[in-house]
């Protein structure tokens, strides 16, 4: 199939990619306009069709999706530094859709997120929310995959999750109890791709790794990872969030009030559907966050 991944020099495309190619498939991979963003694709872009767009300008999605059989669509931003959910994660979307539908694209491969909701109480899953929705009603044929927290090389979550512990004591919001399902960033793209390739699998699924671990769980592998042991204190949320807050003035904060109050969330797939559904059984979590030492 001839395949278009938007996103495809992020951290979720970049391992779409790199699956994808040695099944002989043909790739158009969309990449940012970031000067050597392209540098950023699996052997450096080589053996695919690179592309330079920006799903918040509908423009330059222009033709992107001409001649191809379908879309993965990877393009999300989990907080709100430099850009905004609505323009990312919602029009974003629209524009894809759009765009899709003008060049009949067959089938559209979508990554939302657990919790995703158009009438959540919380910013970041209101608009993974909004954009399912336009994927859904589009009219086109669509897999939406919904994951826990995502791990691997690369990965956003735990390299910020590690800045706690430059703390001599760990600062825990809330309780540590709220429950996560991690799941391999490459158990993920090995789904993407099968729902690309199987015409049998549609619809809406949520997935994670093969167990549930709590916050104080995810921390205390972050400290087995980085090699770093420091005791921790609980804290209410309120507690932590004038910390948040001040740290909004860094051009990266480390975490942000929206953040913190999804620590309190549970993010568990409801029926896991990695293995049953996509046959991807998925690695453990434990032990195998070493990756940390190297960044």
């Amino acid at each position: 199939m001839k395949i278009a991944v938007t996103g495809a020099n992020g951290f979720v495309g970049r391992h779409v990619v790199a699956r994808l190619l040695p099944r002989r498939h043909e790739v158009r991979a969309l990449v940012s306009e970031r000067p050597g963003s392209e540098g950023e694709l699996p052997g450096g872009g080589a053996g695919m069709e690179v592309r330079r767009a920006d799903v918040r300008r509908p423009e330059t999605l222009r033709g992107a999706f001409d001649g191809v059989d379908a879309i993965v669509h990877t393009v999300a931003i989990p907080t709100e530094r430099k850009q905004k959910f609505a323009d990312v994660n919602v029009a974003g979307v629209a524009h894809v859709v759009e765009e899709a539908r003008r060049a009949d694209v067959a089938r559209i491969v979508h990554m939302s997120a657990i919790g995703a909701d158009p009438a959540s109480p919380y910013p970041y899953l209101r608009s993974k929310g909004r954009g399912q929705a336009l994927v859904t009603g589009a009219g086109i044929p669509h897999v939406v995959l919904r994951p826990s927290l995502l791990f691997g090389e690369g990965d956003d979550f735990f390299p910020r999750l590690r800045f706690s512990l430059y703390f001599p004591i760990v600062p825990v919001p809330g309780d540590g109890k709220a429950r996560f399902q991690p799941v391999h960033v490459d158990d993920i793209a090995q789904a993407l791709v099968a729902a690309l390739e199987r015409g049998d699998i549609s619809g809406v699924h949520e997935l994670g790794g093969p167990e549930a671990v709590t916050y104080d769980e995810m921390l205390e592998e972050t400290m087995r990872g980085t090699g770093i042991r420091r005791p921790r204190v609980h804290l209410p949320v309120l507690l932590v969030k004038p910390a948040a807050f001040a740290m909004t003035v860094m051009p990266d904060p480390p975490v942000t009030i929206d953040q913190l109050d999804l620590l309190a969330v549970d993010n568990t797939p409801k029926n896991n559907a990695l293995e049953p559904v996509f046959g991807v059984r998925p690695r453990p979590f434990k032990g195998a966050l070493d990756y940390l030492r190297r960044r």
